[in-house]
């Protein structure tokens, strides 16, 4: 099964709530993975690339990158759920989206 638009658009739908959940955390002094900087800016990418997503406006394979991966990969812990799960998106997003 190939990995679609509207399964990039689901995703990202699902991730959000969960970077939104642990930004107020951070906000409310709860620690966790990312800051609240790293939070907001992953927020925004996610969402910029859902834009392009829905006016079929994504960028070609080869110039497909997310920032966000790199505090994940670099910064987080290893055993994150919310890490893991943008990790897998990014590779989606970069690999297997047509």
């Amino acid at each position: 099964m190939t990995y679609q638009v509207n399964d990039l658009i689901r995703d990202i739908d699902s991730i959000i709530p969960e970077v939104e959940k642990e930004l107020l955390n951070r906000k409310n002094g709860i620690e966790g993975d990312g800051s609240v900087q790293q939070l907001e800016l992953i927020k925004k990418e996610l969402e910029q690339i859902k834009s392009y997503a829905l006016t079929n406006n994504l960028p070609s394979k080869e110039k497909r990158f997310t920032s966000f991966s790199r505090y994940v990969i670099d910064e987080w812990s290893y055993n994150s759920t919310l890490g893991q799960r943008l990790c897998e998106l990014a590779d989606k997003y970069k690999r297997k989206l047509q």
